[in-house]
């Protein structure tokens, strides 16, 4: 499975204005035809009411020139993207919550508790400490390769080179 999606770029997708250096702006992510679209906004256009309805979204600032990238990965918007991705019956979405959840166990946001074999496939079952929970989640049985596919597609849209080879079980 493939997704084709595109980079952030630097300049809102409302009103085509340019992101100067350090300056804040969202990025969210829209399920758009069976596959996820990351879109940026600046900040007067994202205070604006929107035709569409975004599945995810972040606030970030473009990097000062010169100065590496930030290497630290707001675990909320994968968490949040876990929780909506919850009961999707569309194997991509699956495949993406799989990933998620593995990256967040590595994490050590979730524990694995258990493996669960039911008629509908295989579940993992993960615990959740911070609101002391359980979470069901379908074992899509994903190759290596298919998980470093998802992996990188993950890391395009979220623009989070550093995950790379972090995801992968």
């Amino acid at each position: 499975m493939e997704w084709k999606i595109g980079k952030g770029n630097l300049d809102c997708v409302a009103c085509n204005k340019g992101f100067s250096e350090e300056e804040e702006y969202y990025s969210a992510i829209f399920d758009e035809q069976g596959g996820f679209i990351r879109k940026d906004f600046c900040i007067p256009c994202w205070s604006k009411p929107k035709s569409e309805v975004f599945f995810s979204f972040w606030k970030t600032k473009v990097p000062k020139q010169g100065k590496p990238a930030q290497k630290f990965l707001n675990t909320d918007v994968l968490l949040d993207m876990v929780f909506k991705l919850d009961g999707s019956m569309e194997a991509h979405q699956r495949n993406l919550r799989y990933v998620l959840v593995l990256y967040l166990i590595r994490k050590k946001v979730f524990k694995f508790k258990s493996l669960s074999r039911e008629e509908g496939g295989e579940h993992l079952i993960i615990y959740f400490p911070r609101e002391d929970r359980e979470l069901k989640v379908f074992n899509p049985s994903l190759k290596a390769e298919e998980i470093e596919a998802i992996t990188a597609e993950m890391n395009q849209l979220l623009n989070y080179p550093y995950l790379e080879h972090e995801a992968s079980p």
